[in-house]
């Protein structure tokens, strides 16, 4: 049972719904990192294509625009990680949601010209966390000012700006290489994007959920 006292957790929650993200530090060992890379990396044969050309918004409350990457699915070092008391702990503080719970990840793939167009995660993952396995990896594109937006909104918005906005409000966010740390952010509530990539790139992303 969770004996917290609640107004410990308001600044870290009004934190969390005022940007949508943050990073956590100390959570993720030099030698788990390095065996996720190297687990990744083994894996990489059983990449599937995860490629659609349409825009549209999702009966589970997603928007999506097009996208060409492929996802591998999570070894037994992920697994561990994802479902890691120490990490799920961290997540709950920083983000200041107690009933946060793990629902799996993945390893995306990103090969010399994959991309993902501006979109927002499945409802279902109150929280994503992600870490580069390939440094220097690109930074994401990030829409903070359209919080919570509905796709009728985005759909506009890829009209008017395209599926890689540029311009006041559209920013970005990069995602930890091997210092310990992860970048959890609001993927469900913010709308995101990568641009087509100049060669290949590994990215773990976990979800997790509000119960």
């Amino acid at each position: 049972m969770d004996t917290e006292a609640p107004a410990d957790r308001l600044p870290a929650r009004a934190a969390w719904e005022e940007t949508g993200t943050t990073v956590v530090a100390g959570v993720l060992e030099a030698d788990r990192f390095k065996a996720l890379v190297e687990e990744a990396h083994d894996w990489i044969g059983q990449v599937t294509p995860h490629i659609h050309e349409h825009t549209a918004a999702h009966r589970d409350g997603s928007f999506a625009s097009p996208v060409h990457c492929g996802f591998i699915p999570p070894g037994p070092i992920l697994e561990t990680l994802a479902y890691d008391r120490g990490l799920l702990k961290a997540l709950r503080e920083a983000t200041g949601i107690p009933r946060l719970v793990p629902r799996g990840g993945a390893i995306v793939l990103y090969k010399e010209g994959d991309f993902q167009g501006l979109h927002t995660d499945s409802v279902k993952s109150t929280v994503t966390v992600a870490v580069s396995l390939t440094e220097d990896l690109p930074p994401m594109g990030w829409a903070p000012h359209l919080m919570g937006a509905f796709g009728d909104r985005l759909g506009d918005v890829v009209t008017e700006h395209g599926m890689f906005p540029e311009g006041e409000g559209f920013t970005t966010l990069t995602h930890p290489y091997g210092d310990g740390s992860v970048r959890a952010f609001a993927g469900y509530h913010v709308p995101h994007w990568r641009r087509p990539m100049e060669r290949q790139g590994l990215l773990v992303t976990m979800n997790f959920m509000d119960l």
